[in-house]
């Protein structure tokens, strides 16, 4: 079973300092705070250069989507490379500094020891297959348009959150490239 979610529904919110915006795609456990949550998907808007904010305790992976955006930590630097995902955790001290105007990122930030979790960019051909392993969600995050999950259409930045065991990937064009999220729940939340 693949519940779509769709970009043009994600909810946008400022942030605290006013450096951008966030708009929440799936937290888990459904309604979870940032202090509660075991899984986190979303994407954020970055208008201004400015520290990443701090999340004790919790494993982030940023995606570049649009524009361009250089990290900054005390003894180095990190290009972000556009649709390649950048692991780090979330107690690191890290500026970032944009070039040329605003960016877009997916975010994946998973609590340890509730959760973990692991990305990659895939590009479709055709028909394939993505399972899920008992304990596990595989989140499909649509970087192009042409991809349908089990026969629903996918649009630029739509989700398919896939809990069944198996469900098929086409695609329309020759190829449509997708980031695959597979979240694997550790300890279930019990706050």
């Amino acid at each position: 079973m693949a519940r779509i979610l769709r970009s043009v529904d994600y909810v946008a919110r400022p942030w605290k300092n006013g450096g951008g915006t966030t708009r929440d795609i799936a937290v888990s456990p459904s309604g979870a705070s940032l202090d509660t949550f075991d899984w986190r998907l979303s994407l954020a808007q970055v208008d201004r250069d400015g520290p990443f904010s701090q999340f004790d305790n919790v494993d982030r992976t940023l995606v570049l989507l649009s524009g361009s955006m250089t990290l900054h930590e005390r003894d180095r630097r990190i290009d972000l490379v556009r649709n390649e995902p950048f692991a780090f955790e979330g107690e690191r001290v890290i500026e970032a500094a944009l070039a040329g105007g605003s960016t877009l990122d997916f975010n994946v930030m998973t609590r340890r020891g509730r959760a973990s979790h692991t990305a990659r960019c895939e590009s479709f051909s055709k028909q394939a297959h993505v399972e899920t392993r008992t304990g596990s969600t595989v989140v499909l995050f649509a970087l192009e348009r042409g991809l349908s999950v089990d026969g629903d259409q996918l649009d630029v930045h739509d989700t398919a959150i896939i809990t069944a065991q198996r469900v098929s990937v086409s695609t329309v064009a020759d190829a449509a490239a997708a980031l695959i999220i597979e979240i694997v729940d550790i300890h279930p939340n019990v706050l």
